[in-house]
């Protein structure tokens, strides 16, 4: 069992929030194929309709919405290059402030989502466990690899 020992810890952010059974049983993966730094849609294969079953799963595990969507917010805006605005990109740290946006400044992105690793997943957990009133300091029991 984890405890909040270190909350910007990657390997607890990972483990605690980000649940790396729920993504492998999710996209019908190997365990052992799914790591923090991987991008769920372009590295893991994931679509649209399972990051939803994603979210659905990790709210009955955690009790939270999750909410990837709000990734694609019109606040995000992209110039004609496809890349994130300044703005934008301050604007994600400030709102997001687990996200790896480091590289982004000047990148095209191919799609919005295009930081959205297992990492991400697990701190849009985090966040939203942290923010419920009563939030807990341990992780549910882990269910294991499937």
């Amino acid at each position: 069992m984890l405890t909040r020992k270190d909350p910007d810890n990657a390997d607890f952010r990972f483990h605690f929030a980000g649940r790396a059974p729920a993504v492998a049983e999710i996209l019908a993966l190997d365990l052992s194929e799914v790591r923090p730094d991987d991008l769920f849609f372009e590295d893991l294969g994931g679509e649209s309709i399972e990051i939803i079953e994603l979210s659905f799963h990790l709210d009955k595990l955690y009790g939270v919405r999750l909410r990837f969507q709000d990734l694609l917010a019109d606040e995000f805006r992209m110039d004609d290059r496809g890349c994130l605005t300044p703005e934008s990109l301050a604007l994600l740290k400030r709102k997001y402030p687990f996200l790896k946006l480091e590289g982004f400044a000047g990148r095209p992105l191919e799609r919005q989502t295009a930081f959205l690793t297992i990492e991400v997943i697990a701190g849009f957990v985090q966040m939203a466990v942290e923010s419920k009133p009563g939030a807990f300091a341990e992780a549910p029991e882990s269910q294991g690899g499937r």
